[in-house]
């Protein structure tokens, strides 16, 4: 299992191309800011307006947009190994990158994850989702 190889590759009858990860570790996801809204610039170019206002703009937006997301990340990420190497779930990750991204998650156990990713892998190169049994099926991530 790696989660930067994938398993499997499979190409549908319609020519989309996906990927098949296996891996044990749920990643933590990346989470910025979302006070993109709450910068009011109306006192761009009036009086009200100052040039020392700037660098702390952009002080504060590598904040919250990279460094505190960078940190929660690298905080999270030892939680999230160790978490996997514990638990029997293993997550099968279906990744299409064209036209538009796309992921299917299945979840199954250790002992059912050969049959479930041949099974998934067959029915993506025949154009279809399938839900194998002993897996559950959680949809678009």
């Amino acid at each position: 299992m790696s989660l930067f190889r994938p398993a499997r590759t499979v190409t549908s009858p319609s020519g989309d191309y996906w990927e098949l990860y296996v891996s044990k570790t749920a990643l933590p996801a990346w989470r910025g800011s979302d006070a993109d809204d709450a910068v009011d610039v109306s006192g761009y170019g009036s009086a009200q307006f100052d040039v020392l206002e700037l660098p702390v703009m952009v002080l504060a937006f590598f904040w919250a947009n990279l460094i505190l997301p960078l940190a929660r990340v690298v905080l999270m990420l030892p939680v999230a190994v160790v978490r996997g190497r514990r638990s029997r779930a293993v997550r099968i990750e279906a990744l299409r990158t064209f036209p538009r991204r796309e992921v299917l998650l299945w979840t199954t156990t250790d002992g059912h994850a050969p049959r479930v990713l041949d099974e998934i892998a067959a029915g993506l190169s025949q154009g279809k989702i399938v839900r194998p049994v002993g897996s559950v099926y959680t949809g678009p991530e």
